[in-house]
């Protein structure tokens, strides 16, 4: 080059040496000249190298280098790394590649720190002013199509951190997922809001409407307003969709660009909209999950949640104001009412706005009264049951019949097995129905393969089910939901309570896959998942006139016994009770009477349990059942027992174990002699009460009767203790306790570990007391059942009375 006697190669850029002098010189790099100022002292030495912000006069037509270039160019003269100059500027590494490769634009702060880093005398920090781009297409308007964002947004805080990791990635798609009423709309809009300064290209935006009432949005058509915004006149734009996809990339080349696509369908309807430049980004937001997206296109996906409590109440705050603070209680049950989704809670607020001097109270309370959907309407078309009706009418017929009859489920968790009872396909057809369910966020896949519908959604779907499906349909699908846990039911009580002889249910068995269970922990553990939805099933059995649903309690009546849940099932008893006699099932009113005695013996109610009981009686007289006759009087003689009647008690249970014996039932026969052990001890009579319970422990451990051997054990337990042998009782209840952790009986466990800790602390070892008490209360943890939790509650109240 004339004037540069020599050149030397540097990292991909040719740098151009000059003598020392008052001139510049030129650096070219991939054929494009930069105007370099003077160099003081020899290149590369001590010198300091000067970029000029404009151009020298060289006589070389030059062009001015971007930040990048020229950060590039003065990192590496001072021979530094990406890391080392991260720790220099305390700018990140990866941001730092991003701004040499001007993917990213400097704040002012950032530039200045990097020139300081570099000691670039601010040649940097000049660079860092925003300036136009020179561009390759006609001067156009930049399109800003952003809607105005929500004034009273409320931030979310987690989604608004993976979004900013996104962005800093600078992943080109981000898919924002969720049900309806979530409020992907208004984060995603706020969002783009924030980010838009980085994108000096235009923003660009348009409503799909995927999931309106009308047709989705034409991506041709789409298209069309996008060009027309971008400059191009309307008879240079293409009549055919293939023509305006390569127009609308070719305008958006080497630009940067935010294009928010709002209310996507599938991936199909935005494939055709997404910018091909690697500057720019695409914000979409779908009720789909928009795997397509993801797999094809390398979508970074977030699913947005209903709200955290406290986001819920910063969003109520920002409607109503300081009424919220006012009266905190009613406004928790408003946002729980509402599903803590954005929409509802809007039209909740919008609501109570309306009736300023009407406490929230009365929101609150009509909302637990009437139908939220009902409540949660402002107008035709801002409803939360307009919303979801949107996202039912455009599902295929078959997965919006299952839609549909999913409201019939109690509540709850939903096994793929009882989605398969509900709509009488297979599980394999259903888990594949669910999964179409999940993808548009109708249903929400858990970590344990069940899937959880959001109470409004469900309201919606019973909505539906009873317009569309027919009471007679209806009814025979959730009898096929009761024949699938009365089969599951059974099966478990088999497994935790071998020794029970189980005699026919008088009621048709469906033939439909069930689940195993391959161990006695596996049957625990679903009965404790169950318990509730078990108690709602009795309940929904009996609105729908379903009179199979008499028969939950009988086939797992042996753990109600057990495990004593009475605050939650007592009322589905009665249910069951009415529903056993409407339907002619005298079995099955016979264990309802029963088992609601048992529940008033655990109430200190003997007398009116007796009468119970002596109703079963009468009915499995009738039925010639002895081994129902002998369960009768075992209840009696506890009765008697509490009632402190020991020789009528005694009569009883002795007659319970000669019925037992006739009936070849040696599991009653059992359960007779050690409630006669109890009474024998009460009598004073320990030798004998002692022989029968070791007699029985041996006829449960022959069977291999894990459950019965381990409640024998703490009734040991309990008779040595209350004759002084301390020792020996610890003894017992350590035996209990293996016993019961063999078979994952949490509930059971904690109770041992509760009675440990009292013997220590009768004793005076409070420290081994506290250890007990504190096992207890760990394994309580979890459990909201009232009766765990009133226990757990007991413990920690004693653990601070003792400290």
């Amino acid at each position: 080059m004339p004037g540069c006697p020599e050149a030397e190669a540097k990292c991909g850029w040719i740098v151009i040496r000059s003598p020392p002098g008052p001139g510049g010189c030129t650096v070219r790099s991939r054929g494009t000249a930069f105007s370099v100022g003077r160099i003081d002292g020899e290149w590369p030495g001590e010198g300091r190298l000067q970029m000029n912000s404009r151009r020298q006069q060289t006589g070389v037509e030059t062009t001015e280098m971007s930040f990048g270039q020229l950060l590039h160019l003065l990192r590496e003269d001072r021979k530094l790394s990406l890391k080392d100059l991260a720790a220099g500027a305390n700018v990140s590494k990866g941001y730092l590649s991003n701004l040499e490769h001007d993917i990213r634009s400097p704040s002012a702060e950032i530039a200045e720190a990097i020139d300081r880093a570099l000691e670039a005398g601010g040649e940097l920090s000049d660079l860092a002013v925003p300036r136009p781009r020179a561009r390759v297409t006609r001067e156009r308007i930049r399109p800003a199509q952003l809607p105005a964002a929500l004034r009273s947004f409320v931030p979310r805080q987690e989604a608004l951190a993976q979004a900013s990791a996104a962005l800093d990635a600078h992943e080109g798609l981000i898919a924002f997922d969720g049900p309806a009423g979530v409020g992907k709309t208004a984060f995603t809009v706020h969002w783009a809001h924030a980010i838009a300064p980085n994108f000096p290209d235009g923003v660009l935006f348009t409503d799909l409407r995927g999931f309106a009432a009308d047709s989705p949005e034409d991506p041709a058509v789409v298209l069309g307003r996008f060009l027309r915004a971008l400059g191009t006149s309307p008879h240079d734009i293409p009549s055919d969709l293939d023509g305006r996809v390569a127009l609308y990339r070719t305008l958006l080349e080497a630009t940067r660009t935010l294009v928010v696509l709002d209310n996507a369908v599938d991936a199909d309807q935005i494939r055709p909209l997404l910018p091909s430049s690697p500057r720019s980004l695409a914000l979409v937001t779908s009720r789909n999950r928009l795997s397509g997206a993801v797999v094809q296109d390398g979508a970074v996906r977030i699913t947005l949640r209903p709200m955290r409590s406290d986001e819920a109440l910063d969003l109520m705050r920002s409607v109503l104001g300081a009424r919220v603070d006012g009266d905190l209680d009613s406004a928790r049950v408003i946002a729980d009412r509402a599903g803590r989704l954005p929409l509802a809670l809007r039209i909740a607020g919008e609501r109570a706005n309306l009736l300023p001097t009407v406490p929230l109270r009365k929101l609150a309370d009509e909302l637990t009264r009437r139908q939220p959907l009902d409540v949660l309407t402002a107008d035709e078309t801002l409803a939360v049951r307009t919303v979801l009706s949107w996202s039912h009418d455009a599902l295929p017929d078959p997965i919006a019949a299952t839609f549909r009859q999913l409201g019939l489920h109690p509540g709850g968790p939903i096994r793929i097995e009882a989605a398969a009872a509900l709509i009488g396909l297979s599980p394999l057809q259903a888990q594949g129905h669910l999964s179409a369910l999940a993808t548009v966020h109708l249903v929400e896949q858990t970590a344990q393969d069940k899937f959880v519908m959001h109470d409004l959604v469900q309201a919606y779907a019973l909505e539906q089910v009873r317009e569309l499906g027919g009471e007679e349909a209806n009814r025979a699908a959730l009898s096929r939901l009761v024949d699938l846990y009365l089969n599951t039911g059974a099966a478990a009580i088999r497994m935790l309570w071998p020794s029970r002889p189980r005699r026919p249910l008088d009621v048709p068995r469906a033939d439909m896959t069930t689940l195993t269970f391959h161990q006695p922990a596996d049957a625990v553990r679903w009965f404790e998942d169950e318990l509730q939805l078990l108690v709602r099933l009795v309940r929904c059995g009996a609105r729908w006139n379903v009179t199979s649903a008499a028969y939950l309690p009988v086939v797992v009546n042996e753990m109600l016994f057990h495990r004593r849940a009475w605050s939650w099932w007592v009322p589905a008893l009665r249910d069951a009770l009415e529903m056993a006699r409407q339907g002619g099932h005298r079995d099955a009113e016979a264990w309802a009477l029963e088992t609601l005695g048992d529940a008033g013996i655990d109430e200190l109610k003997a007398g009116s349990s007796a009468g119970l009981y002596r109703q079963a009686m009468q009915i499995r007289t009738e039925l010639g059942d002895l081994n129902g006759l002998a369960a009768c009087h075992v209840g009696l003689g506890r009765a008697c027992y509490q009632l402190n009647d020991l020789d009528a008690a005694i009569a009883h249970l002795e007659t319970a174990r000669r019925l037992s014996t006739e009936a070849h039932d040696q599991w009653e026969y059992a359960v007779a002699s050690a409630h006669l052990a109890s009474v024998l001890a009460a009598s004073g009579d320990v030798v004998g009460a002692r022989s029968l319970l070791t007699d029985v422990q041996t006829i449960f451990d022959e069977a291999e009767d894990l459950m019965s051997s381990g409640c024998t054990s703490t009734l040991l337990a309990g008779l040595a203790e209350s004759n002084g042998e301390y020792e020996v009782a610890l003894r017992h209840l350590e035996n209990a306790l293996c016993t019961f952790s063999k078979v994952a009986d949490v509930w059971s466990q904690a109770h041992i570990h509760r009675r440990v800790g009292d013997l220590h602390a009768d004793r005076g070892n409070l420290h081994a007391a506290h250890r007990s008490w504190s096992a207890a209360a760990d394994l309580l943890s979890e459990n909201t059942e009232p009766t765990a939790a009133g226990l757990r509650k007991q413990l920690i109240e004693s653990l601070k009375e003792d400290v």
